[in-house]
């Protein structure tokens, strides 16, 4: 099914192959910055496409896999309908920093 950019309306692309990790990354056409996307799923469902942020689809295709599997696994789903590529993004951008523990 093709998806389209919510910016231009183009047809996006596929960019890479990351299924196997159960996301989809797609650009736009157009080459503009910040058209990039990515689906994510996981085995009952697929949420919607959300915008990546500049440099992430860049980084991801010329990640290293253990960068990637680290990545995905700071993905984290929060309801049926919502994800959460924050942490994804920041590993990728290299910025991540681990959540601290309140002290009681």
């Amino acid at each position: 099914m093709p998806r389209h950019c919510s910016h231009c309306g183009l047809e996006l692309r596929e960019v890479g192959d990351f299924r196997s990790h159960w996301i989809t990354v797609y650009e736009c056409p157009s080459g503009l910055p910040l058209h990039n996307f990515m689906e994510v799923g996981d085995p009952r469902w697929i949420f919607p496409l959300l915008d990546l942020s500049l440099g992430v689809k860049d980084r991801l295709a010329n990640a290293d896999p253990s960068l990637v599997e680290l990545a995905v696994s700071r993905i984290r789903t929060i309801d049926y309908k919502t994800v959460s590529i924050v942490g994804f993004e920041q590993t990728l951008l290299g910025v991540y920093s681990e959540p601290s523990s309140a002290a009681a």
